[in-house]
């Protein structure tokens, strides 16, 4: 198995989260919401692309759950993120605590 490293956060962090955010089929998810939070997800998941994409994948099944069909701070706030990136980056509190940054 190859070990690859994590993103740097530049032009090609915010290119992933673009693509991601296009394959969203979330009826009140309006285009741009994820891309306008690429520092805070680059954040909580150390730049971890599988970490980035567990944490996408599960605020969308929670936000069709709950009825709210989009991906907002606040409900990605509440995703816990895989254990790569609470070891690499901030635990839980921590990254409660950056949501304004």
């Amino acid at each position: 198995m190859m070990h690859t490293g994590n993103f740097p956060y530049q032009s090609e962090w915010r290119s992933i989260i673009a693509s991601m955010e296009s394959a969203l089929r979330l009826h009140r998810h309006e285009p741009g919401m994820l891309a306008k939070q690429a520092r805070y997800l680059y954040q909580r998941t150390g730049g971890s692309i599988s970490s980035l994409s567990h944490l996408v994948r599960a605020a969308a099944i929670s936000a069709i759950a709950d009825g709210t069909e989009q991906i907002t701070r606040k409900l990605l706030a509440t995703i816990p993120v895989d254990h790569n990136s609470q070891v690499d980056g901030a635990g839980p509190a921590e990254q409660a605590g950056t949501a304004a940054a």
